[in-house]
């Protein structure tokens, strides 16, 4: 077949031929967006779950049906560095940027600008002018107490969005490596905005342990978002998903290679594209049969193990390799206790904390209950016991 044609896009954030499964999701985002703009107080979303789940593309779904609805987002992903900050205030210097064209300079506007440009020279962030000959506006936006900061930057844009008839939208992925400080700042903005009306939601994205990190920065935290588990899709949306695009380019697939490619890849979406991706490259004609799917799934592994498993692995300490492949050795999909890992480690569960703190900072494990922890990358026990044999 046509490699050039080839409908399946497996990669990072990479938007597939046929987004399945995530209809109801993207409702809810809708109507967060919606009713915020109509000056409805409305909680947010957190799309929570493992890596390879498509949760990077529902939120750039959902904040371009944003921008087509007149919404300003401010779209950042978190990497737990000073740049985190630096983008953020740009991007919010961009959104005011827009509502200065729509409006020409409103007062609530002018204002916004000054408050940005205050917190911006007060932590020395690299974003470039703020505003066109604005007076900072002194005493706001400049105590060099991050929350306190970020949350009177975050409320001026919401008041400014308001007098243009708007609303604001931060999209952020990756929320669990937010530093607390900031987390704090976002949540008090959102919390006031809706107590006065302004139109200013949070869509975020990111691992399990986001609930945890909103649940430490305020009491009240939790009750303000919605928490969608993003997964494995089911059986019907993975023959959406993976079995549609062969038949939207003249391509037919038998049930029996469809049931072969969905075992493989369980239903996680980046798993589905990938085995659609490697069989169409190599299948020489249609239809595609059971034959073709088992000849080429050897190559799916190692390309996932290479691209996706490996370059997580690579990144972590050989103690904290010791301790994920002890979590290999029990039933490894599903969460772990400490003390079961320990045991097969030869070590007590107090001697593994720091080792489990690091891994969870490092986003390859998460904490789902008290006790216990699970991987963040489907099927990554699987990975473990093949990296295992084959050294």
């Amino acid at each position: 077949m046509d490699r050039i044609k080839n409908p399946f896009t497996p990669g990072a954030g990479y938007l597939p031929p046929q987004l399945a499964g995530r209809n109801q999701v993207i409702e809810d985002g809708e109507v967060v967006a919606m009713r915020t703009k109509l000056q409805r107080a409305e909680r947010g979303l957190m799309l929570i779950g493992p890596r390879g789940v498509g949760k990077t593309v529902l939120l750039k779904c959902l904040s371009e049906h944003a921008r087509a609805n007149g919404i300003i987002p401010v779209i950042s992903e978190i990497r737990n560095d000073k740049s985190d900050l630096e983008e953020l205030a740009q991007k919010l210097k961009e959104a005011l940027y827009t509502l200065d064209f729509k409006c020409k300079m409103k007062s609530c506007i002018q204002e916004a600008f000054s408050v940005l440009g205050s917190f911006v020279k007060k932590f020395s962030l690299n974003i470039g002018e703020v505003g066109a000959s604005v007076e900072l506006c002194r005493g706001v936006g400049e105590s060099g107490n991050m929350e306190l900061d970020l949350s009177q930057v975050l409320l001026s844009c919401a008041r400014a969005a308001k007098v243009s008839s708007t609303a604001i939208g931060l999209y952020i992925d990756e929320l669990q490596n937010l530093d607390e400080e900031a987390m704090r700042g976002i949540i008090v903005a959102l919390h006031r905005s809706a107590q006065e009306l302004l139109p200013l939601y949070l869509i975020g994205s990111g691992l399990p342990t986001i609930r945890t990190l909103i649940g430490k920065s305020k009491t009240y935290a939790e009750r303000m978002f919605v928490y969608e588990e993003i997964g494995a899709l089911d059986e019907d949306s993975s023959w959406a998903a993976l079995v549609k695009p062969f038949e939207d380019n003249g391509v037919s697939v038998e049930d029996a290679a469809f049931v072969e490619m969905y075992k493989a890849s369980a239903g996680y979406p980046f798993f589905l594209q990938e085995c659609g991706y490697q069989v169409w490259q190599h299948a020489e004609r249609s239809p595609i049969r059971v034959d073709d799917v088992l000849a080429i799934l050897p190559q799916v592994i190692e390309n996932l193990d290479k691209s996706f498993f490996t370059v997580r692995f690579d990144r972590v300490s050989v103690v904290e390799k010791k301790f994920l492949l002890a979590m290999a050795c029990g039933e490894s999909e599903k969460p772990q206790s400490i003390v079961g890992i320990a045991e097969r480690m030869g070590r007590t569960p107090n001697s593994l904390s720091m080792v489990r703190r690091s891994l969870i900072k490092k986003g390859m494990i998460y904490s789902p209950a008290l006790g216990m922890v699970a991987y963040t990358v489907p099927m990554f026990g699987a990975y473990m016991r093949r990296a295992s044999v084959s050294t």
